[in-house]
């Protein structure tokens, strides 16, 4: 099992996050736009600092599926041009906004030095429930080398993260390092 955040808009509570995850020592990819790193450079190479991996999660968050190939390939060759310049960071992985590929924009991705790592489990469709409603929503869609997808902007996130970590490891699921997937 493996976390993964998806972070755009906002500076959103990032510092939390990684609280809780080194509380819990998790590491996790979060996946960013390449305007968000540049707005948000410090708490980019934060995420990296402590251990975590950041993901290519396009430059805009464009919906890929519309642009032609060579506004795919500037789209991800600009979010690890940002990283270069201003973290000296090359990202591992990438994941397509929206969830939408197709089988020549995995090859750009992996040309360009990035794993795709999508998820099977979307956290932010179980956001709006309270805790124990969370939790039970969440069982029902566990499975081993699940990949679960938080959004940093889901306004309960900083509180449930703790409840959820807890009730995996309760439940006796290991949660994996992104290396992992690596290897």
């Amino acid at each position: 099992m493996f976390f993964t955040f998806n972070i755009l808009w906002e500076e959103e509570p990032v510092k939390d996050i990684l609280q809780i995850l080194q509380e819990n020592e998790i590491k996790a990819v979060f996946f960013a736009t390449g305007e968000w790193v540049k707005r948000y450079t410090n708490n980019a190479l934060e995420i990296i600092l402590s251990g975590h991996y950041l993901g290519n999660h396009s430059y805009s968050h464009r919906k890929l599926l519309l642009l032609s190939e060579d506004e795919v390939i500037s789209e991800i060759q600009g979010f690890n041009q940002v990283c270069l310049e201003h973290l000296n960071y090359r990202p591992s992985f990438f994941r397509p906004p929206y969830g939408e590929y197709n089988a020549r924009m995995l090859n750009l991705a992996r040309e360009h030095g990035c794993l795709t790592l999508l998820w099977s489990i979307n956290a932010l469709m179980l956001s709006n429930f309270e805790g124990e409603m969370i939790i039970s929503r969440l069982e029902e869609r566990l499975h081993d080398g699940a990949v679960i997808l938080f959004h940093t902007s889901s306004p309960r996130l900083k509180d449930t993260l703790p409840e959820m970590i807890s009730y995996l490891k309760w439940k006796g699921y290991r949660i994996g390092s992104p290396e992992e997937i690596l290897r």
